[in-house]
């Protein structure tokens, strides 16, 4: 009884010690740290904001790119059909690349909270990290101009990971952190298609131009 009392003792010794260190980590006396998720949080805000008007110029030429497709095929120009048809999907592929970006990002600003709140800083910082650079690097094809802004917080994201991990008894899994930035991705793209589904109207069955040709 003795040792057990004693085992439990330190286990949970041990647990309120390494609650220590994280809570000693964001305390408000470490301005540095809190300083950086702070920045972090507000490049965020803007960099959703950004892309949320990205998406509503996006959604206002699918529109018209649709009823453009729509009008071509009502006059039976199936070849001018065909084309808006076909510049109408790659421009979907475009906003669903958008889409699901803003979602990541919002999941990533949802976990910094989260760190800031609670301390779980070892095991939300890591996927965070790489769900910034896979978003950083899907938006490079489709919006340019934001890879300078995700850069500057994918860099402060990297200093928070080398600061939490020079804390003594704080561990990162690195292929545990791999699966859930991976999951964090996968629902963010999954949520953007349903969504998309939802609202956009399905492109009409074209006939093929050639089908008109004459031999």
């Amino acid at each position: 009884m003795t040792q057990e009392f004693s085992d439990k003792w330190r286990t949970n010794r041990d647990r309120v010690s390494t609650s220590q260190k994280i809570k000693e980590t964001v305390n408000p006396q470490n301005n540095e740290l809190r300083k950086k998720l702070v920045e972090t949080d507000r490049s965020l805000s803007s960099q959703i904001s950004k892309l949320d008007k990205t998406i509503a110029r996006m959604t206002e030429k699918e529109k018209a790119l649709f009823n453009r497709t729509s009008a071509a095929f009502q006059k039976h120009d199936t070849v001018q059909a065909h084309a808006y048809a076909n510049e109408l999907s790659e421009h979907r592929k475009a906003m669903n690349l958008v889409q699901g970006a803003k979602l990541s990002l919002e999941r990533v600003q949802l976990r910094l909270k989260t760190i800031t709140d609670f301390g779980d800083l070892a095991n939300a910082i890591a996927p965070v990290g790489q769900v910034m650079r896979s978003v950083r690097r899907t938006l490079a094809t489709v919006m340019p101009t934001a890879n300078d802004s995700l850069g500057e917080v994918a860099s402060t994201l990297d200093g928070l990971m080398q600061e939490i991990g020079g804390v003594p008894g704080m561990s990162m899994n690195f292929d545990t952190n791999g699966e859930e930035a991976e999951k964090i991705l996968a629902e963010a793209s999954a949520i953007a298609e349903t969504k998309m589904a939802s609202t956009l109207p399905q492109i009409p069955d074209l006939p093929d131009p050639a089908a008109n040709t004459s031999i």
